[in-house]
């Protein structure tokens, strides 16, 4: 494998978005950030060239505001983040979709009320855009295979929440990426303890440069967001691009 890069390339995952697609010698490695003029260029000066959106509600009250916003940046968004809303707030999955498609994105389906039950309420919404249910922290592989993957809904597959789930963490993240390779259509990387994740990289148990072997290896193919805090992401993709080319 080469060293991560963006380069045009005839190869699109049904992931991405028009103008970042995965390099054939790399992934797309996101940043993350709010869609707001201020953090949108700071993403830009650590060097990412697309993000992930976090999003609270006024961004999609505001929704042309926001998408004019996201268009005007130096950064594309590879994928947006619903808020952390319950399935009765049905009105911020539907705006957070229009979104998605606005932006060409990927949907992530995610909020720390909804457990993995209610996972087909929230898939019974129905979205536009290509999405997936980001595992919840403390969910297994069996639980995520009854509740999401056998049931034909595609997995954002976030490391540190499954680090907390499974004691063989690495079995566990080859075995999905392996069993479920047209289902992961979005990988959120960061480090965690068994309790607290959304770490910044070294700052957790996990071995990152094993798990990024790991996926490096795997048929996987989307965008990698790397999910820690603003003031950690050049730092992590640093991290991340050595681990990937060693």
């Amino acid at each position: 494998m080469g060293a991560v890069s963006r380069i045009d390339s005839p190869k699109v995952h049904p992931t991405q978005s028009l103008g970042v697609s995965p390099a054939t010698d790399g992934p797309t490695v996101a940043g993350k950030c709010e869609p707001e003029p201020a953090a949108l260029a700071a993403a830009a000066d650590r060097g990412f060239d697309a993000v992930e959106l976090y999003l609270e509600r006024d961004h999609l009250d505001a929704l042309e505001e926001t998408v004019r916003t996201v268009e005007d940046a130096a950064v594309s968004a590879v994928s947006v983040h619903t808020p952390h809303v319950t399935p009765e707030e049905r009105e911020y999955y539907e705006l957070t979709d229009r979104l998605a498609v606005e932006l060409d994105a990927y949907l992530v389906l995610h909020s720390k009320y909804v457990m993995h039950v209610f996972a087909p309420d929230v898939a019974a919404i129905g979205f536009s855009a290509p999405n997936g249910h980001e595992n919840n922290t403390g969910a297994s592989v069996m639980h995520l295979e009854e509740m999401i993957l056998a049931r034909d809904n595609d997995l954002v597959l976030d490391t540190a929440h499954l680090y907390t789930a499974e004691r063989e963490y690495l079995d566990a993240l080859e075995y999905l990426l392996s069993t479920y390779p047209d289902q992961i259509g979005l990988i959120h990387l960061t480090d965690s303890t068994r309790r607290n994740d959304g770490l910044a990289f070294g700052d957790g148990e996990i071995d990152l440069a094993a798990t990024v072997e790991t996926i490096r290896d795997s048929a996987f193919d989307g965008p990698i967001v790397l999910e820690v805090m603003p003031e950690s992401q050049a730092a992590a993709r640093d991290a991340f691009e050595r681990y990937w080319t060693e």
